[in-house]
Order: C-alpha cells, then sequence, then structure tokens
C-alpha cells in the first residue's frame, strides 16, 4: 500500500500518523501498578486463562518460506500445504505459529502492511489470491480442519533485509530511513551489518507494528499471535550505538506490549473467544532488559499468555524458564535451534536427531509444558513424532549436555555478537 493509505488507515484506527517528527506521547499507565488487563472483563481474563492451558505438546514455527515458489506446477492450496504443514497431520504437533514475512512485507493479504507478491521473486501469493485466499487464510483453515491452533507469528524487527540489495528492502523503509537505526554502509560499535533494523524509539515505529497486529486479528480466524523478539533481537539505538538501553525505552516497549493486549482483549469480546499472546523472548530476565525488553514487567501485569526462550542464544538452564512459568501461571516452552545444539552451521541441514532429543528430554524433565521448534521445516522429520512426548524420548537415543550460551561462543551464537556486554549475562 503507499504512504497515504497507510495514514489513512491508522488515522481510522485512531492511532498516531507515520509522519516524520510527529512524536505523541503514549497514554500514560502505571508502570508499577496493578494494571491486569485494563479495559478487558474478568470473564474475559478466565478465558484467556483457560486458552492458555491448551496441551501444546509442539509448537511448529513455520518461517512462510513454503510461500516460495519454484516448481514448475500448477499452485494450488493442496499444493501449498504439501510442502510444510499436510504431512503434520498424525504428529504431536499441536500448534503452528505461522510467519508470513519479515516485520512489515507479508504473503496475506494486508491493508497495512506490503505484500509480498510474485514479481519475478518466486511467491505465490498472486496464484493462492485466484482462490480468494493466501497463506495465513490457507493454514488457518487446514488449523481449524485438523484440530490445531495457529498463531500468527510477527517477526518484530527481522533484519534479513540487511543483507539484500537495496530494492529488496521495503518501500517504507525507503520512504522513512529516518526510522531506521542506520543506513547502509555506515559503521556502528555492535551490528553494523542489520542496519535496516527499525528503531523502536520512535513512535512512528511502534504504531505500525500495533496497526499490522489490530489487521491481522480482527480480519483472521487465529487463536493468537506471536510476537517473535528473536527475529532479530535489537529493537533500540543505543544498543548498536554501544550505548545502554534507558527505563524509559523499556516503558515505551512495555506501553506497546499493553495495547497490543488491550486490541487482543477487544477482539475476544466481539468473536466470544480470546485472542492469546504468545512471546518468543531470550531467556534471561536482565539481558532481556537491557535490550528493551522487560518481559519479567509483562508477566507481573499478565499481558502475556505464553512464553517461548530461546533460539541461538541461552543463558539460563530450562529449569530457570520452568519456574519462572509456575512463579507467573503461564505455560512455558523450550525452543530448540539446531545451530545452538552443534554450535553453529546451517539451520536446515539434516537433523542431529540424538541432540534433539537430548535437548527436549532435558526440558520436559525440568518442567516445561512443551517443546517448540525453530527452523526445522520436513513434516515427515521424526522430531515431529517424538519429541513432544517425554515418556517416549526415555527410550530413544541421547546424546550431549543441555545447550548454553558460553564466554566462548562465536558469531550470532555470542552474546557479544548482540549487545557489546553481552558476555556479562552468561553464567
Amino acid at each position: 500500500m503507499n504512504r497515504r493509505e497507510m495514514l489513512k488507515y491508522l488515522a481510522a484506527l485512531g492511532l498516531t500518523p507515520l509522519l516524520s517528527g510527529c512524536e505523541k506521547a503514549t497514554a500514560a499507565v502505571d508502570p508499577g501498578g496493578d494494571s491486569k488487563q485494563k479495559g478487558s472483563t474478568d470473564e474475559m481474563l478466565a478465558a484467556r486463562k483457560k486458552a492458555r492451558r491448551h496441551t501444546r505438546r509442539i509448537i511448529m514455527n513455520n518461517d512462510g518460506n513454503d510461500a516460495r515458489w519454484n516448481e514448475n506446477k500448477p499452485v494450488t492450496p493442496e499444493l501449498f500445504l504439501s510442502k510444510r504443514t499436510q504431512g503434520l497431520v498424525d504428529t504431536q504437533v499441536d500448534a503452528i505459529f505461522y510467519c508470513t514475512g519479515v516485520t512489515n512485507v507479508h504473503t496475506h493479504k494486508s491493508s497495512v502492511s506490503e505484500r509480498q507478491t510474485n514479481s519475478g521473486k518466486g511467491y505465490l501469493a498472486d496464484e493462492l489470491a485466484k482462490y480468494g485466499t493466501d497463506t495465513l487464510g490457507v493454514i488457518t483453515d487446514f488449523c481449524r480442519q485438523h484440530g490445531k491452533e495457529v498463531f500468527w507469528s510477527l517477526r518484530m524487527n527481522d533484519t534479513h533485509d540487511s543483507g539484500q540489495e537495496y530494492e529488496f528492502i521495503s518501500a517504507f523503509k525507503r520512504e522513512h530511513p529516518e526510522l531506521l537505526v542506520s543506513k547502509k554502509g555506515a559503521k556502528t560499535p555492535v551490528l553494523s551489518g542489520r542496519w535496516s533494523a527499525f528503531d523502536y524509539g520512535q513512535e512512528p515505529v511502534r504504531r505500525l507494528i500495533v496497526a499490522m497486529l489490530n489487521d491481522v486479528v480482527t480480519r483472521y480466524d487465529i487463536d493468537g499471535v506471536e510476537l517473535d523478539f528473536f527475529r532479530h533481537p535489537h529493537y533500540f539505538k543505543a544498543q548498536f550505538l554501544g550505548e545502554p538501553v534507558t527505563q524509559a525505552d523499556c516503558d515505551k516497549m512495555t506501553a506497546m506490549i499493553r495495547e497490543i493486549r488491550a486490541l487482543c482483549d477487544r477482539e475476544g469480546k466481539r468473536r466470544g473467544r480470546p485472542v492469546l499472546i504468545a512471546i518468543r523472548v531470550p531467556d534471561s530476565f536482565a539481558f532481556a532488559k537491557a535490550i528493551g525488553l522487560d518481559w519479567e514487567q509483562w508477566l507481573k501485569e499478565d499481558l502475556i499468555d505464553l512464553v517461548t526462550a530461546a533460539d541461538y542464544l541461552k543463558f539460563e538452564p530450562w529449569t530457570n524458564l520452568a519456574a519462572i512459568g509456575r512463579q507467573y501461571d503461564v505455560p512455558v516452552y523450550a525452543c530448540i535451534e539446531q545451530r545452538r545444539l552443534v554450535g553453529g552451521g546451517q539451520p536446515e541441514t539434516a537433523s542431529e536427531e540424538e541432540l534433539w532429543r537430548s535437548e527436549a528430554y532435558r526440558a520436559w524433565q525440568a518442567g516445561v509444558n512443551g517443546i517448540y521448534t525453530f527452523n526445522r521445516f520436513d513434516p515427515y522429520d521424526k522430531i515431529f513424532r517424538e519429541l513432544g512426548d517425554p515418556t517416549l524420548l526415555a527410550t530413544l537415543p541421547h546424546s550431549g549436555k543441555e545447550s548454553m550460551t558460553t564466554r566462548s561462543s562465536k558469531g550470532m551464537l555470542s552474546a557479544t555478537y548482540w549487545l557489546i556486554n553481552g558476555n556479562d549475562f552468561v553464567k
């Protein structure tokens, strides 16, 4: 959509227009007070608490690259589902978290975010549109037919586009470079190669995120939304400059989470069943807060329904995550990502099955509520028939220790790659 359409839509929602330099203060909310679901009813809170306790043996994150098409076959919804989804019917996967693209470019039909269509880039959005649907619609229908939960997964600050040619950067980012943390070719003390990140310190960025979520929540029959803060874990310009992210920055992010909670509850009331909010975050409260994510505060305010922790970074043993879940009465899920298990490499290489089993078994023994898989997409992979059953895992071969981030971890697996003093948070 063009900028004028974007502004018109945001204005209709009562959101701050995305104008350069247009900063409006977020409505004042007592950050330390008991703000349990302001604007929501006791009934909605009770329904959320019941829904959050659904069984999710395995949550499968699908990054949406099944929407890329390089086959010489007519595209149909059935053929799309055959790539990563149909084979999950008789597995332990109870929920699919479906990502339709990078932060503000998506393959679902949207009146807010930009749409990734074919345009010579190998996407199937145009073909599915001929059937009156899109990627998120097809996945949602599949989950409804087969008794699985479906969440829309929003990558909160995906910077894969930093490594692409400039023509692949979203039109919105090109039109609003002032909302990014840096510019192509500029050097920063940390994360120079991720210059295309949105700067969440700026109000228009947060308005855009809220608007995109509102657009999806009000139009798709999903069970919830996932705020994927691990794609990628950088939100404020200070982090790139090697400077401290402030409490004021954390408060801005928390205020945005309150807004997202409110919009999900409004839609839950309208449809008569709750819209859940899941987060995927660093498992260390301290590290997360150092990059602007005060998710302990979010739990204190009961803003969040599900927590998934870890990815290529993992600071705490799974017992710590399980204890957080018990303390705040939220289900918690152990994210397993192969690069962390093997210390690098490509995420979609042949599965190291014994390492996956071992990590999942240790997480179950620690007391988590389920397993979350990332960057594993073959629906016929054994892991989708094993990792959700701790009794079965106990009988299968195991190998390796529980994976952890260490001071000697390299590249993206290192805390100092993301934060200048990241190793201060390593146990």
